[in-house]
């Protein structure tokens, strides 16, 4: 049997989940929202949403809330489960796929398609991140939009370090990082611990994209007013930049 990719272990999600859902990222979505909204200017209201990777269904829920005809897509079926939980708990009609980034195409059925919190760049050949792109933008209806958000190269080289240490609402982390390949990649290793339970090292690895390259490969796959900020709030793709926001039309 093949090994499965580190992005493949439902239970290293589910291990981490405390930690990358923390209260405080969850508190902040109604701002993301609405600040990426302000950005992406005249969407059809009730229109179609995909949002890929969507994890336990942060953005999608407050994305139906405004409105929208959304699907979920994510690879790791208890994350999906809580989705769909809070949804009908919300009364939101929301449609949640479990599916792999890479095989998930529904041509011409999205007005917006937002990739966000760095759900790009898992794999380890970069032929499988051009295909998400190329199904993205087949995905996409005449002049939709997408918008995905990543930690780029840029913010890793000016934030890096080797070893951290975190705490989130009693769980402990210690992270320590490591850019592989020439920066082309970065493998962090968390090991994650709560009164006294210590989990395995959970692996995780990104490939590295600096603004330009990123940007050379959307034009590659068709996109076009590609547009690139240094977070949610418009400010500038610079040296302060704490993320890396794209957006870009079919």
């Amino acid at each position: 049997m093949e090994k499965a990719s580190w992005f493949e272990k439902e239970e290293d999600w589910v291990a981490k989940r405390p930690v990358i859902f923390n209260k405080n990222m969850v508190r902040m979505t109604f701002i993301e929202v609405n600040r990426l909204f302000r950005l992406l200017g005249d969407i059809p209201a009730g229109g179609t949403v995909l949002d890929l990777c969507c994890g336990i269904g942060r953005h999608s829920l407050e994305l139906a809330r405004k409105g929208f005809q959304v699907t979920g897509v994510d690879i790791t079926r208890p994350y999906l489960d809580t989705a769909a939980e809070s949804a009908r708990k919300q009364g939101l009609s929301i449609e949640f796929v479990h599916d792999d980034m890479r095989h998930f195409c529904r041509p011409d059925s999205f007005d917006l398609i937002v990739s966000l919190s760095t759900s790009f760049g898992y794999f380890e050949d970069i032929a499988d991140d051009l295909k998400v792109l190329d199904n993205i933008y087949s995905m996409l209806k005449k002049n939709g939009v997408f918008t995905m958000e990543v930690l780029g190269k840029e913010v890793i080289a000016s934030t890096f370090q080797k070893e951290e240490a975190l705490e989130y609402e009693g769980y402990k982390v210690i992270a320590h990082s490591r850019i592989l390949d020439d920066w082309n990649r970065l493998e962090c290793v968390r090991k994650i611990s709560k009164d006294g339970e210590v989990w395995d090292d959970i692996s995780s690895y990104f490939r590295l994209y600096s603004a330009t390259e990123l940007k050379e490969h959307m034009k590659n796959t068709g996109f076009r007013n590609i547009r690139i900020y240094g977070d949610f709030a418009g400010s500038p793709y610079n040296n302060e930049a704490k993320s890396m926001v794209v957006i870009a039309e079919k």
